[in-house]
């Protein structure tokens, strides 16, 4: 029913899982147990995905049936080969981002309309594994500074608790699902997450998030500066956030007094799930 194109040479031959292949492994996956039909590089079917797009996804773009195709959520808007999509708005059926500040990002600073843009999560597997509590908390650590780090470790030491630092790039998956099962809590330290699929994975394990979050994406400096976010998808249920170091001890005793009611898997299960993902992706082809 769907034609997938991408190709393996995104990620860089990459032997660990990074975000961009781990969106096309759960984007498999979550076909396969919708039992979806699917082609690979091949068009076989109604539906064209360009999962990716860069040269080579803009050199089969012009080879494929077009009306019905859909390119992302893989796409850096500053490449070259996006201004074509742009200029040529007929030439695709919608551009899909992953999370609604990725989406207005697109259309304040690159000027697509608004209704050529659909937004799409890719599926999140929950945990099978049980959790079993050995620490207070896992430090998940990503494109942040070193300062902040330190005044996390600080400020953990101070309230005697336990914990473990996971940094993104040095650690394996299943290191990162035992960890989480196995601490009470998550403290987050991230940059701005376009979906943020090993936050929504520590989720799906059903660990609370204790997340020091940001207001605005300026990797690309003050002139494409828009606002966004370190936690896409989130809801009271997943647990508390504070955007500045001032806020962090209260926004904390807020948080560890009513730290099991939170239910972030339930979220994830809700909104995330690989049948809520298929679901969606359906939805924006038959729009």
């Amino acid at each position: 029913m769907i034609n997938l194109f991408y190709s393996d040479e995104y990620w860089g031959h990459s032997q660990t899982m990074n975000g961009p292949k781990k969106v096309v492994n759960n984007l498999l996956e979550s076909l396969k147990q919708e039992n979806i039909q699917y082609s690979i590089n091949v068009e076989k079917f109604k539906y064209n995905f360009l999962v990716h797009y860069d040269y080579s996804g803009h050199k089969k773009h012009s080879q494929l049936e077009l009306e019905n195709c859909v390119i992302g959520p893989q796409i850096w808007f500053f490449d070259d080969h996006v201004k074509f999509l742009i200029k040529h708005l007929n030439y695709f059926k919608f551009i899909i981002t992953p999370s609604q500040w990725v989406k207005d990002l697109s259309i304040s600073k690159f000027g697509f309309p608004e209704n050529k843009i659909k937004i799409w999560p890719v599926g999140i597997k929950t945990s099978l594994l049980n959790r079993n509590i050995k620490h207070d908390c896992l430090v998940y650590f990503k494109r942040r500074s070193n300062e902040e780090l330190d005044k996390v470790v600080r400020f953990l030491e101070s309230k005697n608790l336990t914990y473990n630092v996971i940094s993104y790039g040095n650690y394996s998956e299943s290191d990162l699902e035992i960890l989480a099962s196995q601490s009470r809590f998550c403290f987050l330290l991230n940059g701005t997450e376009s979906q943020g699929i090993a936050v929504q994975e520590i989720m799906g394990i059903g660990t609370p998030m204790f997340v020091w979050d940001l207001s605005n994406w300026n990797d690309q400096g003050s002139e494409w500066s828009v606002p966004a976010t370190s936690i896409p998808y989130w809801s009271d249920q997943c647990g508390e956030k504070f955007y500045h170091e001032s806020e962090m001890n209260k926004t904390f005793e807020k948080f560890y007094a009513k730290i099991g009611e939170y239910d972030p898997r339930n979220f994830v299960e809700d909104n995330l799930s690989y049948k809520a993902s298929v679901n969606k992706l359906l939805d924006i082809f038959l729009c």
